[in-house]
């Protein structure tokens, strides 16, 4: 059983390749980069043993336990059903034992175990400074794979299973988004307190606590012992053992768990009215409005793409620690939000699949269909729009900045929506189908995705340009432009491609909707 689940991890790897020639390029090139950076890496640990060990230590333990680390938070993050799925095998009758032991031992023949394999052999080179740390390196290499081989089972199904429900995925997604939130600022404060020295007490105090933790115990085993702390590297050494001991249980206890799971069926929910259909519903125009403000609230896909926005305050952080100063850096998140919202849109039409047959075949005006998408943006974003701005003024020290900061955003967000009328049914792509993961996306979508996200990020930075340049002029100290002449430019630019957008993109969908019901279903 053994062999024939190892031969079939065998096939369905090879299987990556026999595809089309694009996506086999793509995954022979993805893979080539991704050896050529972990033999990199590999190197580098191989050539510490010459270093300091205390320096070494630090080296070794912080990234061995990052790339632990990813290897438990990207599966689980991710969601995507593994290949070797336990749940595929419950209908073959194999025992448990065979599928526990085939299924793990198949999990050691795959890309990411593969590079850990190699950076647990580099650093037994590492500490290759006397028989006690290098019999250690050896030991911690096979708990470094096992870990490795388990944790990537263990997490992949978890994951799998938890993308099956929709409220256990929106939980997922708020931990992602809080990790993130995070891990952002956490990072700049490492940055600027030089933590990434190795030779620093920070770096040194953090490789102490990661060398405690499931991740980094392998790891910090022969390292401890090669700086003379060898009942701490004992010590560490039982955590490692118990750590696998755990996953091992962990995944028999998995296995056995969905073999004799039956799926539940969907829950069937009752309403007791329409929703935003109520009040809104009886002209096309409101039908279009309801039916993207239901999408926007409660369709996940849309949900991945404006949590994006609440990332992009972060970006302060980075450039104030690259030196540019806090109150400028106040002024940078609000246009390049209103920038990115514009920008969401521009592939709607995608996201409908099959559904777009709707607003085909009711005959309804195309400037309709084109406005009522809009009207989530529109309503959600003009206020805090507004908002932001005074905000930004405010942490800029300057109220004087808040209609230039509104001139600027409004011309962002009404100019890309503008253009994503066009764009979202003149070049339509592939794009994630309804009831997928997010993160499904096609494996191709061509150069027709490449050409429409570069024209609508120009076409909204051209748009931007007018009250940009009146802006910066304003806060430079250069010229005194009036308040009428400020909201004039920003907002009278983007009103006018907002409805330019809306005349030619409802023109183009009454002339080309077939053709858009036809992209649609490629997806």
């Amino acid at each position: 059983m053994v062999a024939q689940l190892l031969r079939l991890r065998v096939d369905l790897l090879a299987g990556e390749v026999r595809g089309g020639a694009r996506r086999s390029v793509g995954v022979v090139l993805g893979s080539v980069v991704a050896l050529a950076v972990v033999l990199w890496a590999a190197s580098v640990l191989g050539g510490l043993r010459t270093a300091d060990p205390v320096v070494a230590r630090t080296i070794v333990v912080l990234l061995g336990t990052a790339v632990t680390l990813g290897c438990t938070l990207v599966p689980l993050a991710l969601g995507v059903a593994d290949q070797l799925d336990p749940r595929r095998f419950a209908a073959f009758g194999i025992a448990r034992r065979d599928l526990v032991v085939g299924l793990g031992i198949a999990g050691l023949v795959g890309l990411p175990v593969v590079a850990v394999a190699v950076l647990a052999v580099a650093q037994v080179v590492t500490w290759s400074r006397g028989a006690g740390p290098a019999l250690l390196g050896v030991v911690a290499a096979v708990l470094v794979v096992a870990t490795t081989a388990l944790v990537i089972r263990v997490c992949s199904t978890l994951g799998a299973v938890a993308a099956a429900g929709r409220r256990v995925r929106a939980v997922t997604w708020s931990a992602v988004v809080v990790v993130v939130l995070l891990a952002v600022p956490t990072v700049s404060l490492l940055l600027r307190l030089d933590w990434l020295d190795p030779a620093g007490p920070g770096a040194q105090r953090l490789a102490d606590i990661a060398g405690w933790t499931p991740w980094g115990a392998a790891w910090s085993v022969p390292a401890d012992a090669a700086t003379g702390d060898v009942g701490t590297a004992v010590a560490k050494l039982l955590v490692a053992l118990v750590v696998v001991a755990v996953l091992a249980l962990a995944w028999w206890a998995l296995v056995g768990r969905l073999l004799v799971t039956v799926a539940r069926p969907a829950r069937v929910r009752r309403h007791r009215s329409l929703g935003w259909f109520d009040p809104l519903g009886s002209t096309p125009f409101g039908a279009v409005a309801a039916r993207a403000l239901t999408y926007w609230a409660r369709d996940p896909r849309y949900r991945s793409s404006y949590l994006i926005l609440v990332f992009v305050p972060l970006v302060v952080l980075p450039l104030g620690v690259a030196g540019v100063p806090w109150a400028w850096t106040a002024l940078v998140p609000l246009p390049l939000m209103a920038l990115i919202a514009g920008f969401l849109p521009h592939n709607d039409v995608s996201y409908d699949n099959t559904a777009v047959w709707l607003h085909v075949a009711s005959g309804a005006p195309g400037w309709t269909d084109r406005l009522g998408r809009l009207v989530p943006l529109v309503v959600v974003g003009a206020p805090l729009l507004v908002a932001g701005a005074a905000v930004s003024a405010r942490l800029y020290g300057d109220m004087a900045a808040f209609p230039l900061l509104v001139a600027v955003s409004a011309s962002g967000l009404l100019g890309g929506l503008g253009l994503s009328s066009i764009v979202s049914v003149a070049l339509p792509y592939p794009t994630v189908r309804p009831g997928d993961h997010p993160f499904h996306q096609p494996q191709a979508a061509g150069a027709t995705a490449t050409v429409a996200q570069t024209l609508m990020v120009l076409g909204t930075l051209l748009c931007m340009a007018p009250a940009g340049w009146i802006g910066l002029r304003a806060l430079l100290g250069l010229d005194h432009p009036s308040l009428s002449l400020v909201l004039g430019v920003g907002i009278g630019v983007g009103v006018v491609v907002l409805v330019i957008g809306v005349l030619v993109g409802g023109a183009v969908f009454d002339r080309r909707g077939p053709d858009l019901l036809a992209a649609a279903q490629r997806n």
